[in-house]
């Protein structure tokens, strides 16, 4: 497993779409609903802040450092829109588990 990292504002911060996460994220969001995020083509604009801050504050969690930034700090932040295309990959990589995306070239239901 690889770890992934972003940089905003000349920092590198460690970016992890695990369970606590989402979960953290769709708290912030106000429901409990899946849809938006088993497709990534479905979050809206207004998600993408948020949801990066969640996976920002967990995989720096997990590398020991504390984080509580929000989606309006990273909307803040220098670099912040040329960050999103590199948050939207790691996100599209790391969450593909949880929303049952099959790997790339990996018919569905195939098993070696």
């Amino acid at each position: 497993m690889t770890t992934d990292y972003i940089t905003l504002a000349g920092k590198d911060y460690r970016v992890e779409v695990n369970w606590n996460a989402i979960t953290a994220f769709l708290e912030a969001r106000g429901t409990v609903g899946f849809e938006a995020l088993a497709d990534i083509d479905k979050l809206k604009i207004t998600d993408v802040a948020p949801l990066m801050a969640a996976a920002i504050n967990e995989g720096e969690r997990l590398d020991g450092r504390p984080s509580q930034l929000t989606g309006l700090d990273l909307g803040a932040m220098p670099g912040f829109m040329a960050a999103v295309p590199a948050f939207l990959r790691i996100y599209a990589k790391q969450a593909a588990p949880m929303t049952g995306a099959q790997p790339e070239g990996e018919a569905p239901g195939k098993k070696d």
